[in-house]
């Protein structure tokens, strides 16, 4: 990397750090005089409904499953084909890496690009697979903010601002990439490679897309499902809108899983909208145990079921006992009558 690159890179850092802080402040100052007691989150989370409970895991596992379809589908545009448990267990274990160890992101590439080739895709088809993924998720993300943003009264005009000016730069970019003797950015030169490297027909874009903005709607049923579970009369601008907070809150973060960001953005959204912050901290403490730490536990058990050793200990111990079992049916059967 040429020191140009990683000036650039500590520069990036340090204006996500200054971000991360000032969302992180913003909620706090919106918290402040809220700040909930333990026994009352406690309480609150006792009285939830078990059945809206369920809902909301069912939902967070329909959008998992999803977002493994999205994988399926572009590694079966480059010719690949993945059966839906492996994609599972992959989507599942490069989630728990990325969200629970320093430089996750980075090392969630690596281990995926691993496993895929393992399965007979090339780097470039894998790298290619990543990078999609990731647009189609990013846009569909970007969609689902401006709709929230949009549909406020307090939030309409600044994001029609910030709409503007994200349009006029995408513009700027585009025509700077087109100019002739112009240097590509690394980003786009890594989407001009995965277009290269996948080319999916136009269902297969529209698909693409279906299944990336469910994978983000199903995320936002689960934890609309929790509000349901605590009571929460909250509407689905409302939602959306804390859903949106946190996520975003998540992204600009350093920390792995944005612990503690997403938190404090999702809060701050919902005590504004007039819960209590009791039941806030409930709510949330409840959709990150469904979509964040039992993500990552399940993730974690998929990344070792992938280990060759473990599979191939599975396989021994699953042998072994279907022979007692077949050695304690033969016993039965010439057990002589009493």
């Amino acid at each position: 990397m040429s020191p140009t690159s990683v000036a650039h890179a500590r520069t990036a850092r340090r204006l996500r750090s200054a971000a991360a802080v000032g969302v992180a402040g913003v909620a706090l100052f919106a918290l402040r005089d809220r700040v909930p007691d333990p026994d009352a989150v406690w309480a609150s989370v006792r009285r939830v409904n078990p059945g809206w409970l369920a809902v909301a895991v069912l939902a967070e596992g329909l959008s998992m499953r999803l977002f493994a379809g999205l994988l399926r589908r572009l590694l079966r545009s480059g010719g690949i084909r993945l059966t839906r448990p492996r994609s599972m267990a992959v989507t599942y274990a490069r989630n728990a890496v990325s969200g629970s160890l320093p430089a996750g992101p980075v090392l969630s590439v690596a281990f995926t690009i691993r496993e895929l080739g393992r399965l007979g895709a090339s780097k470039p088809l894998s790298v290619a697979t990543l990078v999609l993924s990731a647009v189609y998720s990013t846009a569909t993300f970007a969609v689902l903010g401006l709709v929230a943003l949009l549909s406020g009264d307090a939030t309409r005009v600044p994001a029609l601002i910030a709409l503007a000016a994200v349009v006029v730069a995408v513009l700027a970019l585009v025509r700077l990439c087109r100019r002739p003797g112009g240097r590509r950015s690394g980003a786009s030169r890594r989407i001009l490679a995965a277009r290269d490297a996948i080319r999916p027909t136009g269902r297969d874009r529209l698909v693409l897309a279906v299944l990336a903005l469910a994978n983000w709607l199903l995320d936002v049923a689960c934890l609309a499902a929790v509000c349901a579970a605590a009571g929460v009369g909250l509407g689905p601008h409302t939602v959306l809108l804390g859903y949106v907070a946190g996520k975003t809150a998540a992204a600009i973060a350093v920390i792995p899983g944005g612990l503690g960001v997403t938190e404090l953005g999702m809060a701050a959204t919902f005590v504004g909208a007039g819960v209590t912050g009791s039941v806030a901290a409930a709510v949330v403490a409840l959709y990150r145990l469904i979509s964040y730490w039992a993500v990552i536990a399940v993730g974690w058990v998929s990344w070792l079921l992938l280990r060759d050793g473990v599979q191939a200990r599975l396989a021994a111990a699953g042998r072994w006992l279907l022979g007692v079992i077949g050695r304690g049916e033969d016993e039965a059967d010439v057990r002589p009558a009493g």
